[in-house]
């Protein structure tokens, strides 16, 4: 992070932040992978290096010169289905302001490229420390208890995310919300023009609610299911829709999963069933977010805080890789994500 009170020195006047680089092009795919290092975005937001890419564009590490913060800097070509979403990212984005949703600051365009500037997270994607095994079940409930209370904010204005994952979760070493969702890019508002029509199936296929991958409307409902199988995952160490192929995944969603109940019997056997519910295939039959999200409240003080693997205690294990894994609030840009 960057150091420094109004007026601090940097950058110096002989800074690329002072000599705003002549016009570029649109760039496209590979091209944009770390062409806008060292230039001047928006007249203002100075471009240090990449931190992640995907199939929609390059996230950014950048310096704010006017407000003397490090910001991310999302850049996508603005044509054709990447600027659509790049648009509807930015409309979900600026009804919600909570600490477990990471904040959109600005949003422009410049050479045929549209720029997302979002508030700079560091942390890990859940992701990638339920992969390590490095959270504790408790760990896991909290990130759970965090997500609902997210979604709940983003629901209540409308907002239904859509393609809730353990890639689209940063965690944070510490904080009150140490959990924040991203990526609003396939997310639909209630109340506005739809960018996808009936029979699109949009989202990542593992994590799909059945009325997604049938093409179907996506209501709250959606995200619950998703959320749920988030957290299965995490505790029981896999993804009951998860197959060899695309094809057979899609097969397997809406198909009965083995109870989490029966896989990991020492939880609060209310939590279980919660999630449980939550899996069900019709989208009537689940529980309310606000449920979900009261079972995994109460059963807080009955999980285990100890690793069910060896390793340092969550805050050591995060600080120590927290600078290699910053990462922008819509990191996930697309199922190719390259992350760090």
């Amino acid at each position: 992070m960057h150091a420094g009170g109004v007026g601090a020195p940097r950058p110096a006047a002989n800074d690329p932040f002072f000599a705003r680089p002549g016009p570029r092009s649109a760039l496209r795919g590979g091209e944009l992978e770390g062409a806008l290092v060292g230039s001047l975005v928006l007249n203002r937001f100075l471009i240090e290096r990449r931190i992640g890419s995907g199939g929609f564009g390059v996230v950014y590490e950048a310096w704010d010169g006017r407000l003397e913060r490090t910001v991310a800097v999302k850049a996508i070509e603005s044509r054709g289905e990447a600027g659509r979403r790049v648009l509807l990212e930015a409309q979900a984005a600026a009804r919600l302001n909570h600490p477990g949703i990471v904040t959109l600051y600005e949003i422009g365009e410049e050479d045929g490229n549209a720029l997302l500037v979002t508030e700079l997270v560091d942390g890990r994607t859940l992701a990638r420390l339920s992969r390590e095994a490095a959270l504790s079940d408790r760990e896991i409930g909290e990130i759970g208890a965090d997500l609902c209370e997210a979604l709940d904010h983003a629901h209540s204005r409308g907002v239904i995310h859509r393609d809730i994952k353990p890639q689209n979760v940063l965690v944070a070493p510490e904080g009150e919300f140490r959990a924040k969702l991203m990526d609003f890019g396939i997310a639909r508002l209630a109340d506005g023009a739809a960018l996808t029509a009936p029979g699109d199936v949009v989202g990542t296929l593992a994590y799909m609610s059945p009325e997604q991958a049938e093409g179907r409307a996506a209501g709250p409902e959606a995200d619950v299911y998703s959320l749920a199988l988030t957290l299965y995952e995490c505790w029981s160490g896999e993804n009951p829709n998860r197959r060899a192929t695309p094809a057979a995944t899609a097969r397997a969603i809406g198909g009965r999963p083995r109870s989490l109940r029966r896989l990991r019997p020492d939880l609060p056997r209310e939590l279980s069933d919660a999630i449980d519910a939550a899996l069900q295939s019709r989208a009537s039959r689940r529980p309310a977010l606000e449920e979900l999200g009261g079972a995994i409240e109460d059963s807080l003080d009955r999980l285990a805080d100890d690793l069910r693997q060896a390793g340092a205690p969550l805050g050591l294990r995060l600080g120590a890789v927290a600078a290699a894994a910053v990462l922008g609030a819509w990191l996930a840009l697309g199922h190719g994500m390259a992350l760090p």
